[in-house]
């Protein structure tokens, strides 16, 4: 009868791997879509609400300006995420790698990632993947790789 290894067992430290990730990422038309329908019904709901005409003008421009505020943010992520000996870096567009350390909650759902982390200068980073956003197979790589090796 065989036993399996401990997990402390330093042979098994030995031949432990660290994920290997390189991921090009684009701008996702899914959370576009979602933004615009909550906008859209963020507005629709200050109509509903029988606000006098002014505030409600006002109130839906507020949302207005938020949304193209976002629209712009998400239309500017893109870059590409990678791994390397258990070190996780980010490079947006054609800018340096920036090593990163997580720093907080991380979002693991089948159909959105967001990973709050810092990098080493101590700035914060967000980002928020949508399935979309990365090939089916990073998609998956990167599920795997987040869930085990942090």
């Amino acid at each position: 009868m065989t036993t399996p290894d401990s997990r402390n067992s330093p042979a098994l430290l030995l031949y432990e791997r660290s994920a290997r990730l390189n991921c090009a990422v684009a701008p996702s038309s899914l959370l576009f879509l979602l933004l615009l329908l909550i906008a859209a019904l963020a507005v629709l709901l200050i109509w509903l609400c029988n606000l006098p005409p002014p505030l409600s003008v006002l109130a839906s421009l507020l949302v207005m300006i938020y949304a193209w505020i976002e629209l712009r943010r998400l239309k500017a992520v893109r870059g590409h995420l990678s791994t390397r000996e258990r070190r996780w870096f980010w490079r947006a567009g054609g800018l340096e790698n920036r090593e990163f350390h997580f720093a907080g909650e991380l979002v693991l759902w089948s159909w959105l990632v967001v990973i709050n982390a810092r990098d080493r200068a101590g700035r914060r980073l967000r980002l928020v993947l949508a399935r979309d956003m990365l090939a089916p197979q990073d998609w998956r790589r990167l599920q795997v790789a987040l869930r085990y090796s942090r």
